[in-house]
């Protein structure tokens, strides 16, 4: 089995983790993918059409149909809470009691999958204990599946409680062109949060992902991810390489042999979101290091990582000397070469803001020596972009905006990881299917996005 997208080199780097692509002998790019089209509310129909693969050609002149399953729902009984948390309504979703376990993305949960009628609260460890009352007892966010415990209810503070929900799980399904010429649909296995589509079976073609996120009364054209193989090729690269315009000093280190110093500084995703410190190795900016020294094997390159889970760069300036985060104890005076910006928790600024808050950081930056890398911020949840569908080629966020108008206007290198992520629907994948916590931390391949952006800069040597 092939996991492989070969059109990308992000992808192909990670290709026994991300199963997200077109697995085929020959050039994919080639490809007169069979069109996919809904001809019932629960039924699609593929084809006819051609592909190439290997250097041959099989023609399909009759369409298939297949019937799409609904996902199932699950049903859980007396899960087991020692205690509950007081429930807070000012808090963010997530964070307003505890997750019901089965809902859990990581330190979030998948959001609008629980049935919110079937929660059921029990105290006592049997049927005959107490069946607590929502709104009296306990509260609840429906579409965040978190729980707690009111004050003046009758659920004491160290008591335990049992918890009966039905949810219904995301599912990502999968058509494929066979060597033989017949289509095959392969259903996905149901979860939440990041999610890989079935695997390429030998020789296959894979020609789109049917997309379920839970509850689904029928399909859609949101439902359905054809994949345009045009789109699984690299973004060219500039010529001459940005690099060599916008980071003189660092290309002749790196020329040279000369150490340099490459300092990532971020937010929550810099220090590993969606990954963790299990899974170092694929951070974005260590992969960046990593396929920076192959591309260039004389370099002699240090990575250091400044990164505040939860922080954003207005935070960074703002905080106290000497704290968990000092901005200049932690990024000024480290003396960086280069200093690659990455910050999602920015996204909350206008495009004004943005040119003149990041005119602000490149001074400072500058001041030292530095040369900037700024990079643009992944997909996060739909919401929270201001989008109502996954098939986003461009990013509406003002701050994404501003971040590329000021590396025009002030000549900064830029790693545009959001244009690469505004590709995935057309590659066939659901972007928020990269998303770990459900929200805005990345997995490996969205990771890898990111050090895609940032190696494109740099010339092919």
């Amino acid at each position: 089995m092939n996991y492989g997208l070969c059109g990308s080199s992000a992808w192909c780097l990670a290709a026994n983790m991300l199963a997200a692509g077109m697995a085929v002998g020959g050039t994919a790019a080639d490809n007169d993918m069979p069109p996919i089209r809904i001809v019932g509310p629960w039924r699609i129909e593929v084809g006819p059409g051609s592909g190439t693969y290997a250097g041959k050609t099989v023609s399909v002149p009759k369409a298939a149909a297949f019937e799409v399953a609904p996902v199932a729902p699950v049903t859980v009984t007396g899960e087991q809470h020692p205690k509950l948390p007081v429930f807070n309504p000012k808090a963010g979703g997530w964070r307003r009691g505890v997750a019901l376990a089965r809902l859990r993305t990581q330190e979030c949960t998948a959001t609008g999958l629980l049935d919110p009628a079937s929660v059921r609260v029990m105290g006592g460890k049997d049927a005959a204990g107490p069946v607590y009352r929502r709104g009296v007892d306990y509260d609840l966010d429906d579409s965040w599946a978190t729980l707690g415990r009111l004050e003046k209810g009758g659920i004491g503070p160290a008591q335990a409680v049992r918890v009966d929900y039905v949810f219904t799980p995301c599912r990502l399904d999968a058509v494929f062109l066979m060597p033989d010429g017949a289509f095959r649909y392969v259903s996905g296995t149901p979860g939440m949060g990041a999610m890989l589509p079935p695997p390429t079976p030998d020789g296959a073609i894979r020609i789109a992902h049917i997309w379920l996120p839970g509850v689904v009364s029928h399909l859609t054209e949101e439902n359905l991810y054809p994949v345009n193989p045009h789109f699984l090729a690299p973004i060219p690269p500039a010529k001459p390489a940005a690099a060599e315009r916008l980071l003189p000093k660092t290309m002749e280190k790196i020329r040279k042999g000369q150490p340099l110093t490459i300092l990532a500084w971020g937010d929550s995703v810099t220090a590993g979101g969606g990954l963790g410190n299990q899974a170092r190795d694929q951070w974005y900016q260590n992969v960046f290091a990593r396929r920076l020294a192959e591309r260039f094997p004389h370099a002699s390159i240090r990575l250091i990582s400044a990164a505040w889970p939860g922080g954003n760069s207005h935070g960074w300036l703002a905080a106290p000397p000497g704290g968990t985060y000092d901005f200049k104890r932690d990024v000024l005076d480290r003396k960086p070469d280069v200093v690659t910006i990455e910050f999602v928790n920015d996204a909350g600024l206008s495009e004004a803001q943005t040119l003149t808050w990041y005119r602000h950081l490149l001074d400072l930056l500058e001041g030292v020596g530095a040369e900037v890398i700024l990079i643009t911020p992944h997909y996060v949840r739909p919401d929270w972009m201001h989008v109502d569908t996954l098939k986003v080629t461009d990013d509406p966020r003002p701050y994404v905006h501003g971040l590329r108008r000021f590396a025009r206007e002030n000549h900064v290198a830029l790693a545009d990881a959001s244009k690469r992520w505004g590709r995935l629907w057309e590659q066939g994948i659901p972007y928020t299917t990269l998303l770990a916590n459900s929200i805005n931390h990345p997995d490996a391949r969205g990771h890898a996005l990111f050090a895609d952006a940032l190696m494109a800069l740099f010339p092919p040597e």
